[in-house]
């Protein structure tokens, strides 16, 4: 390359790179959008709506492909007594596959009239389930816990994000 045509590359570079690094930094109304409260799916017990079903490829010629099923289940709020607040309101979650998958990450929420104010994630390799917690200082009103999921089968495979699952509510004086 002659010296002449260095410099163009050069901010052809680097004018591409601070193009991507704007993308990450500038807010976009996409990212607005997302911090908004998401709509959480009521999570009904036997209906299957909170099951994800997954699929991995065969890895064998002639071989069926595996499917997996995942269910995520959050928890009905309760109020627990002790730990770090002296007593407060507990948001627990889960998630349990049929075989194992090789991440699950549980994101668990906790909202108090209807607003999110505490979350808790885990993640957990080369298993079949994982849990997830969250704790509140108790105030009287209406609590309910949200969970999602995202699980990959495979490693180097894509990710499965389920959407937000809601619990029953509770009542607390």
């Amino acid at each position: 390359m002659s010296n002449d045509t260095r410099p163009f590359v050069r901010r052809a570079a680097l004018g591409a790179c601070a193009a991507a690094l704007a993308a990450l930094v500038v807010p976009s109304t996409t990212a607005n959008a997302a911090t908004a409260r998401p709509a959480l799916t009521t999570a009904k017990a036997g209906s299957g709506a909170t099951v994800l079903t997954l699929t991995v490829p065969a890895t064998r010629a002639g071989a069926a492909p595996l499917t997996i099923d995942c269910t995520v289940t959050p928890s009905t709020p309760f109020r627990y007594y002790g730990g770090p607040y002296g007593g407060g309101e507990e948001g627990l979650a889960s998630v349990s596959c049929s075989a194992p998958v090789y991440k699950i990450q549980l994101d668990v929420a906790l909202y108090y009239n209807g607003s999110q104010v505490t979350y808790n994630s885990n993640t957990v390799y080369n298993a079949l389930s994982a849990s997830a917690d969250t704790e509140y200082p108790l105030k009287q009103g209406t609590y309910q816990t949200g969970a999602r999921a995202t699980i990959t089968t495979v490693l180097g495979g894509s990710s499965v994000t389920s959407p937000i699952y809601g619990s029953a509510t509770a009542n607390l004086p």
